[in-house]
């Protein structure tokens, strides 16, 4: 922390004597709720995106886990492995992000968060803009898949993404990509490495891997009462290698709720050659209604170790999908964005704000039997929620979510939850479903 700080100090410093050699007249003003430094030419252009969220939740099993274990958590100081949901609050989201347009063409991002009482990179890039409609970036961000991935946390109707997003669609990596758009289409496609996270903590970490990662879509309707969007996106990756040689995937997901931090759907595949997803997506906007929603699938190529002998696998896959709906009971329903391919902010234009309602169903799969000699059960679930979401105004949100979680018997967080220390799919067959109940305070200034 003592470093960060240091080197934003240092950052400042260079900035400051940077303008006093050049100085150029600004205007400091409020655009849209954040906070903006403009020169009186516009060619600099400096403004914050900062967040923060407060999340409540509380989950309710629909029968008894008295007898359930889980096991023990390394960063509690006692723990005695016995199974309890993490009731309570949490501070979901922490973000301080600066963005900035310099020279009319250039443009950036730095933006951290510090959620969990931890500091996390998120978006940093350095991008150059060809013209308005075409453009070229590279540092860490998102990786161009899924509409609902791409779209800011602070525009998501529901509180997380669906579990098949989280898990597949990808997330952050350093990279490079390039995108365009028009008025009725847009493409972006890019090669990306390994997460930053796992740069910056690993030494000797082996090959980081690499992959190819596009997304189009395309909106053929797109006015104030009607919108149509149909896209679709795919990734090919070849995984990280370990120091041994063997590469190694992890897909794992969240239960639409972060206060309990548990993954119940969760798996490790080993020996992975490489893999693609690719997914489709669809969205409706009629007046106050919005319905859309997408379908994932995976496919990975394997092989297996009988000693120094490799053998051969057949291809394991997964899948997940999505359907949500939201009807603005009160307000102007979201804008679609051309120039994101995405449902972005609403207009808040009456006293007392938009009131929003909302439902989702969700699902994912990542069992695979295709090969007896390497089952993989990392647990399939669906899950069933509605929302009220409140917006007095366009920086503030105040949500009520409800969300009951369907778990298969494979879906015990990787092994870590047992009966009696026996494994769940053993004792428990219908799988250990549960209720959450969640609200969700949002600043965004």
């Amino acid at each position: 922390m003592k470093k960060f700080t240091l080197s934003v100090l240092v950052l400042l410093a260079a900035v400051s004597v940077g303008w006093a050699q050049d100085r150029t007249p600004a205007n400091v003003f409020f655009d849209k709720g954040k906070l903006t430094f403009e020169s009186d030419d516009r060619a600099f252009r400096l403004w914050l995106d900062n967040r923060v969220y407060i999340d409540a939740a509380g989950y309710i099993p629909t029968e008894d886990v008295s007898e359930l274990l889980s096991k023990p958590n390394k960063d509690l100081e006692y723990d005695d492995g016995t199974f309890r949901f993490s009731n309570g609050i949490a501070v979901r989201r922490a973000r301080f992000a600066v963005k900035a347009t310099l020279y009319e063409k250039w443009f950036g991002e730095l933006d951290l968060d510090f959620a969990y009482n931890e500091v996390e990179m998120k978006d940093m890039f350095i991008g150059y803009r060809f013209s308005d409609r075409v453009s070229l970036k590279a540092g860490n961000f998102k990786e161009p898949m899924s509409m609902e991935r791409l779209t800011s946390s602070k525009y998501l109707i529901n509180m997380e993404r669906p579990m098949a997003v989280e898990a597949f669609a990808g997330g952050r990596r350093l990279g490079v990509a390039a995108t365009a758009w028009g008025n009725h289409w847009w493409v972006s496609g890019g090669v990306f490495g390994r997460e930053v996270s796992i740069l910056q903590k690993e030494k000797n970490r082996g090959d980081d891997g690499y992959g190819f990662t596009a997304r189009a879509a395309w909106s053929p309707l797109n006015s104030e009462d009607l919108t149509l969007h149909i896209g679709g996106y795919g990734t090919y990756r070849k995984p990280e290698m370990s120091g041994d040689g063997d590469r190694f995937v992890e897909f794992r997901t969240f239960p639409e709720s972060r206060v309990d931090r548990r993954r119940f759907v969760r798996a490790e595949i080993f020996n992975v050659n490489n893999y693609y997803t690719v997914g489709l997506e669809a969205a409706v906007k009629w007046g106050d209604l919005l319905v859309y929603g997408e379908y994932i699938f995976t496919e990975l190529s394997r092989y297996g170790k009988s000693g120094d002998q490799i053998i051969g696998l057949r291809n394991a896959t997964f899948n997940g999908w999505y359907a949500t709906a939201s009807y603005m009971l009160v307000g102007d329903q979201r804008t679609y964005s051309p120039e994101d391919a995405e449902f972005g902010p609403m207009k808040v234009r009456r006293r007392g704000g938009n009131l929003e309602i909302a439902c989702r169903i969700s699902n994912i799969n990542m069992n695979d039997f295709h090969d007896a000699r390497a089952v993989i059960t990392g647990g399939s679930a669906t899950s069933y929620s509605a929302s009220l979401n409140w917006y007095p105004n366009r920086n503030v949100l105040i949500g009520l979510n409800y969300v009951f979680m369907d778990n298969d018997k494979y879906a015990d967080d990787k092994g870590h939850v047992t009966v009696s220390g026996k494994a769940l799919s053993e004792s428990l067959p219908g799988g250990l479903d549960f209720h959450i109940i969640q609200l969700r305070l949002l600043l965004s200034f």
